[in-house]
């Protein structure tokens, strides 16, 4: 048990219910977690309840904090933008999400090959975040466009479900991979639903079932490559969330403003319902992705997918 657990609780209880950031730091000072919070409060006092649903990970991880901060933010999309910011500053033992470049890489097709890289080459796609289906990608898009490295027995089955990617020049097939990774216009889907339709006619549900699985994969790394490069071609995005003040009785509401362009956020500032936001000018241009972009991108991607959303309601 951890014998500062007590102190730790009773400081907890003394956290504001508004949203933010909370390091937890072992007896070094080390930050072992960085986390966000709705709530800081409820959030951090969660940690030193007893709760039979912890995980190990979260008991490991109570055990070993002596103290921790907190740090106030606006919004919980700042608290998540400053989560993102800090894990990445620290690198804790406990985040496994947004730690490491390893989960990040790139994809290089040169030389008629499928290569996993953690710097850009010339000519590469990415970088990607979602790793471990890279694999099942690259198996996936050599079967449908019957690459030479596919074993001969596999090849006499797939030549049924697609007979026409004999009359296809490797150099094409490869260029259709390559406009798969970038986001572009590709005929590999028309061609996966050729495969699928093929297995259902022939009664084959099993292995249907199994490429309809591998599709959706597909779709969904497919689709988000195509909304961060939408994203990042825009020169200007602006959005904006409402503040409600904690004075009891207030009916102000204030509003902070985001300015995002080509994907990086530029501007945030807080006004009254009065006062008219005034946007920098834009960037120049659009920069190269590195790997640390990728997930404040995606995070302010998420809201404003959520907003969207609400607003449909």
């Amino acid at each position: 048990m951890n014998p500062n657990k007590e102190f730790l609780k009773n400081k907890a209880n003394t956290l504001p219910e508004k949203p933010g950031v909370y390091l937890m730091k072992d007896q070094h000072n080390e930050v072992l977690y960085v986390g966000k919070a709705k709530s800081l409060k409820q959030r951090v006092v969660s940690y030193f309840r007893k709760n039979q649903q912890h995980a190990n990970k979260v008991l490991r991880l109570v055990y070993n904090v002596v103290d921790f901060e907190t740090i106030e933010t606006d919004t919980e999309l700042d608290a998540l933008l400053l989560e993102c910011r800090l894990i990445q500053a620290f690198h804790p033992i406990y985040n496994q999400q947004m730690n490491h470049s390893a989960n990040y890489c790139f994809v290089d097709l040169t030389n008629h090959t499928f290569t996993i890289t953690q710097t850009p080459q010339i000519g590469s796609y990415g970088p990607f975040r979602q790793t471990k289906k890279l694999p099942m990608l690259f198996q996936l898009l050599s079967e449908t466009f019957q690459l030479p490295t596919v074993n001969e027995l596999t090849l006499l089955t797939l030549r049924k479900q697609l007979p026409q990617m004999d009359a296809y020049p490797l150099e094409e097939k490869w260029r259709e991979i390559g406009c798969f990774f970038a986001g572009q216009k590709t005929e590999c889907f028309s061609l996966l639903d050729e495969r699928l339709t093929y297995l259902i006619d022939h009664l084959l549900f099993e292995q249907a079932s199994l490429l309809q699985g591998e599709i959706h994969s597909a779709q969904s790394f497919y689709q988000e490559i195509v909304r961060v490069n939408q994203f990042i071609q825009e020169p200007e995005v602006i959005f904006s969330i409402p503040l409600d003040l904690e004075e009891p009785g207030s009916q102000t509401t204030q509003i902070k403003y985001y300015q995002v362009s080509f994907g990086k956020l530029i501007q945030t500032i807080i006004l009254s319902p009065e006062e008219t936001f005034q946007p920098l000018p834009p960037a120049s241009a659009a920069l190269p992705l590195a790997p640390k972009d990728l997930d404040p991108l995606g995070i302010i991607l998420n809201h404003l997918y959520r907003q969207e959303k609400a607003a449909d309601k």
